[in-house]
C-alpha cells in the first residue's frame, strides 16, 4: 500500500509538471491559452493557404488571361485588368477591413471572408454566359474584397496569437511562404483547366476549395480580437468612404491611361479627384476620434517599412505579369508550359521562409533583412528586362523566377513583423491592414504605370514596351533597395546612440505608435 501510494503521488506529481510545463510554454510563445500542437499546425495550415490562395487567384488573372480576353473579344489592353482589378480592390479595402476585424473579431471576419471568396468565384466563372467582360471585371474585383478581408485577419489573428519571439518569426516567415506556393500552385492549375478544358473551370475549382477552407477556419482558428459590445468604438464611415474612393479612382486613372491615353477626360477628372480624396483623407483622420489609421500617431518608422514594401511589391507585380505575357506573346509557349516554368519559385519561397527566420532567430535586425530583400526584387526584374526572345529557359527565366521568391518572402516578413512589434496587441489589425494594403495595392498601382510606360515606349514593337515596363520594375526596386539600406543605417546608428530605444522597430517588445490608447483587448 505505501509503494501504491507512492507511486500514485509521483505519478500525479509528474501529471502536474507536465501541466506547468505546457502552461509555461503557452505563457512563453502564446497570447492565449489552450492551444494545442494538432490546433496550432491546422490553424496555421489555414492561415497560411489564405495567402496561398489571395497569390492564386492573382495568378488566375495572369495565365489565362488572353484566352478569356478572347471569350470576351477584349482589346489586348484590357487584359491587364484581370490582375488589377482584383488587386485593385485587394489593396483598397484592406485599411476597412483591418479596422472591421479589430471591431467584430478577426476570426469572424476571416471565416466570412472564405465564403464571399467563393461566391464570387463561382460568379466569375459563369460570367462567360453573360458575353460582358464588365461582368467579369466587377466579378474579379469582389474576388479582390475577399482577399482585403483574408489577409489582415489572417497576420491578425498570428499577432495576437504569438507573443515577440522565434516562433512568431517562424509562423510569420511560413505565411510569407504561402505567397510564392500558392501562386505557382495557380498558375499551374489555372493553365492546365483552360488549355484542357475549360477557363470557367478555373474560378468553379476556387470556390470548391474555399468552401472547404471557410470549414476549416471555422473549426481550428481561436476565438479572438472581438472587442465586448459595450466597448466597441464607432466604425469612421467618412474616412474609410473616403480613402477606398481615393484609392481606386487614383489606381484606375493609371490602369486605364494606357488604352484612353491621359489626355481623355476620363484619366484626367479621376486622376484628380482621386488625389484630391487622398489628400483629404489625412487631415479628417487627425480630427477623428475613432479613425481607420491614427494618423496622428504614425510615426516614421512605419512611414519608411511602408514605402520600402510599396516600391518592392510594385515591381514585383510588374515582373509576375510581364515574365508570363513574354514567354507567351513572344516565344509562343503553351500555358501549361509557361505554368512549368515557374516550378523554381516554391521552393525558393520555401528557402527564403527558412533563411527569413533563422536570421532573425541569430539577431540579424528586421530593417537590414527588408532592404536586403528588394536586391532580389530588382536582379528578377534585370534579367527579365535584358534577356533575348530566343533563348534557353535556364540561362534567364529559370533564375529570374529562382530568385526573386527571395523578396517576397523576405520583404513581407520582416516588414510584418516590425509593423507588428509597434502596435500593441489589440492593434494589429491596423497593422496587418497597413501592411498588406501597401502589399497588394501598390501590385496593381505598379502595373498600371508599367503599362503606361509600355504604350509610350513600343514605337509599334511589343518586345520594346515590355523591355521598358520591366526596366520601370529595374528602377522602383533599384530605389527600394537605397532607401531600405537608409532606413537600416539609421536604425544602427539610433541603436548605437541609445542602446534602449523602441524607435527602430527593432525591439521585440510592442509599443504603441500606430493604435489608440483608448483601446482595450
Amino acid at each position: 500500500m505505501w509503494l501504491r501510494s507512492e507511486a500514485l503521488g509521483l505519478i500525479e506529481e509528474s501529471d502536474s509538471n507536465i501541466i506547468m510545463f505546457k502552461k509555461k510554454r503557452e505563457e512563453g510563445m502564446f497570447h492565449i491559452g489552450g492551444l494545442s500542437p494538432t490546433r496550432e499546425i491546422l490553424m496555421l495550415f489555414t492561415i497560411c493557404s489564405a495567402q496561398g490562395m489571395v497569390q492564386a487567384s492573382l495568378a488566375q488573372g495572369f495565365l489565362p488571361g488572353i484566352m478569356i480576353g478572347e471569350a470576351f473579344g477584349a482589346e489586348s489592353t484590357d487584359i491587364a485588368w484581370y490582375p488589377a482589378a482584383y488587386a485593385l480592390t485587394s489593396g483598397a479595402f484592406m485599411l476597412a477591413f483591418g479596422r472591421v476585424g479589430d471591431i467584430v473579431g478577426h476570426k469572424r471576419l476571416f471565416v466570412a471572408a472564405w465564403g464571399w471568396f467563393s461566391v464570387w468565384a463561382l460568379l466569375a466563372g459563369i460570367s462567360v454566359y453573360s458575353g460582358s467582360q464588365v461582368f467579369f471585371d466587377i466579378c474579379r474585383a469582389c474576388q479582390g474584397i475577399a482577399a482585403a478581408a483574408l489577409v489582415p485577419s489572417a497576420l491578425a489573428i498570428l499577432g495576437t496569437v504569438y507573443k515577440p519571439g522565434p516562433r512568431k518569426n517562424l509562423a510569420f516567415s511560413l505565411y510569407a511562404s504561402g505567397a510564392p506556393i500558392g501562386f505557382t500552385l495557380g498558375a499551374v492549375f489555372s493553365a492546365m483547366l483552360a488549355q484542357l478544358a475549360t477557363w470557367p473551370w478555373v474560378f468553379y475549382i476556387n470556390a470548391i476549395a474555399c468552401l472547404m477552407y471557410e470549414g476549416l477556419a471555422y473549426l481550428f482558428v481561436p476565438n479572438i480580437g472581438r472587442k465586448p459590445s459595450s466597448t466597441r468604438e464607432p466604425f469612421d464611415y467618412l474616412g474609410t468612404s473616403t480613402i477606398i474612393s481615393g484609392l481606386v479612382l487614383f489606381n484606375f486613372a493609371w490602369n486605364r491611361a494606357p488604352e484612353t491615353g491621359w489626355a481623355s477626360a476620363q484619366c484626367i477628372t479621376t486622376l484628380i479627384i482621386g488625389l484630391l480624396l487622398i489628400a483629404a483623407f489625412f487631415p479628417l483622420e487627425k480630427r477623428t476620434a475613432h479613425a481607420i489609421v491614427p494618423v496622428a500617431k504614425i510615426d516614421r518608422d512605419a512611414a519608411w517599412i511602408l514605402l520600402v514594401e510599396g516600391l518592392g511589391w510594385s515591381s514585383f507585380g510588374i515582373l509576375c505579369y510581364y515574365a508570363i505575357n513574354f514567354v507567351i506573346r513572344l516565344r509562343g509557349d503553351t500555358m501549361l508550359s509557361a505554368a512549368a516554368q515557374l516550378s523554381p519559385v516554391p521552393p525558393a519561397g520555401i528557402a527564403a521562409s527558412i533563411l527569413t527566420s533563422n536570421l532573425l532567430t541569430r539577431g540579424v535586425k528586421p530593417p537590414v533583412i527588408l532592404a536586403f530583400s528588394l536586391i532580389w526584387f530588382c536582379v528578377g526584374n534585370i534579367i527579365l528586362a535584358t534577356m533575348p526572345v530566343h533563348q534557353t529557359y535556364w540561362r534567364n527565366v529559370f533564375w529570374a523566377y529562382l530568385l526573386s521568391p527571395f523578396g517576397m518572402d523576405m520583404s513581407f516578413p520582416a516588414g510584418t513583423i516590425m509593423l507588428s512589434n509597434l502596435v500593441p496587441v489589440e492593434g494589429q489589425g491596423i497593422a496587418a491592414s497597413l501592411i498588406a494594403t501597401v502589399v497588394y495595392y501598390s501590385q496593381s498601382l505598379g502595373l498600371g504605370i508599367a503599362g503606361v510606360v509600355e504604350v509610350n515606349v513600343a514605337n509599334g514593337s511589343v518586345l520594346e514596351g515590355y523591355r521598358g515596363a520591366l526596366y520601370l520594375g529595374v528602377g522602383l526596386s533599384g530605389f527600394g533597395f537605397i532607401v531600405g539600406v537608409g532606413y537600416a543605417m539609421r536604425c544602427m546608428r539610433q541603436n548605437k546612440t541609445n542602446p534602449g530605444s523602441n524607435e527602430s522597430a527593432e525591439d521585440p517588445q510592442p509599443t504603441p505608435p500606430l493604435a489608440a490608447s483608448s483601446e482595450q483587448p
